[in-house]
This record gives structure tokens, sequence and C-alpha cells, in this order.
């Protein structure tokens, strides 16, 4: 187990260190524009959680809007690089089990460790949930701890937005970024969350690039299930 830890914490890190992160957009990932609403309703002040943040502008986002933002990444590098590049003050923190960079208000977060390691009463409940490029790229035996995990950080009226994808994986390519079908989704958090896809849309160019018949990105909500 202790060599998987390190095998998928060197991967990411290579991807970072040779520049290969193709997930890493450089403006506010195209959902929150579209589903922001659903995830954030209008006026309230949200506790966010962006696991596998790498160094995504999204934080950001969520930080300019007033709301509170952890993150969990495991590659040191891309947390340097997201407060340089958006000119933020912080400090630091060394626990057992992460380093914490926050900012001097305190409002931003983001622990850099493995995310299977996590210590979740650290961590604290979260009213919001921002899931991209992170349930699609751990590996598919650490999916059910992983739900566990997530479903264990989530306040009684949490909203979830989860990005996934869903493609035929081949002997070519089946990720990461994992196939990851919305079966899948409900059997993972069906047993505690309503799930509702809000949309979905097709990319042809990743379809191409990795030779597959269709690849398409699924936007979905959970939220809290009634009994």
């Amino acid at each position: 187990m202790e060599d998987k830890v390190k095998d998928r914490v060197a991967y990411w890190s290579e991807r970072w260190n040779t520049g290969k992160t193709g997930w890493h957009v450089a403006g506010v990932n195209h959902c929150l524009i579209e589903y922001g609403e659903a995830l954030l309703p209008s006026g309230s002040r949200r506790r966010v959680f962006v696991p596998l943040c790498g160094k995504t502008v999204d934080l950001k986002w969520f930080y300019d809007g007033g709301h509170e933002v952890v993150g969990v990444e495991a590659v040191e590098k891309c947390v340097l690089e997201f407060f340089a590049e958006h000119s933020l003050k912080y400090v630091t923190e060394t626990l057992t089990w992460a380093k914490v960079f926050r900012t001097e208000c305190n409002r931003l977060k983001i622990y850099c460790c493995d995310l299977m390691d996590v210590d979740l009463e650290t961590l604290g409940k979260f009213d919001a949930v921002w899931d991209r490029g992170s349930l699609v790229a751990i590996y598919e035996e650490d999916r059910k701890k992983y739900a566990a995990s997530m479903k264990s950080l989530l306040t009684p009226d949490f909203r979830y937005l989860l990005s996934t994808l869903i493609y035929p994986p081949t002997e070519s390519f089946n990720g990461p970024p994992r196939n990851v079908p919305t079966e899948l989704v409900e059997e993972l958090y069906g047993d505690v969350c309503k799930v509702e896809v809000l949309g979905s849309q097709e990319d042809e160019v990743k379809a191409k690039k990795w030779n597959l018949k269709v690849f398409t990105e699924y936007i979905t909500l959970l939220t809290p299930r009634t009994q």
C-alpha cells in the first residue's frame, strides 16, 4: 500500500514537473459559470471543499465570492504556483499528515498531502463540494474509501457538484481521467445523496486525441436524500 501511495504522488508530481497538465485550464471552469448557482444558492456563504485542487482558478473564484475554501493537493509545486499567480500572501503550518498553506485571513487553505490520507476530523464539515478532476483521477480500488470520506465531510444541507467523464475504455486508453458512469455515482453516493444529472457535453477533440468513439462530460448535482 505504501508503494501505491508513493506511486500515485510521484505520477502526478511528474505530470506537473513536466508540464503535462492538460486538465488544468487558465480560467474558471465552464461548469461553475453555468451551474454555480446550483452549488452555491444566491446570497449564501458556504464552506467549500475542492479535492485534488491543483492550482485551479476555481479556488480563487470561490474565495472572491466570499466563501471559505479548502483544497487538498499532493504536489507542493502547484500549491506554491497558485498563491504566486494570484498574488496571495500565505502562511504555512506543518501537521503530522500535511503541510498547510493558508491566506492570512484564514479563509482559503490548501492541505498539501495525499488525498487518501487526510485527517477528516481536522478538515471539518462542508456545505459545498466541487469535485472536478478528482473522482475521475483516483485509482478504481480507492473509490469506495474516497466516497465514504467525502460523505463524512458533508453538512446536513450540503450541495455537491460533480464533473464526471463517460467513454468506452479501450486497450490504448482507460485513463486517467477514468470512465465514471452515472450508475457508479449512484452506487457510491446513492445511499445518502439524491443524484441529479444537470447536463452533459461531448468533447470531440479529446475523443479524437485518445481514439475513442465518444467522450462526454457529465455534470451531476448531489443533494441530501430525503426519506
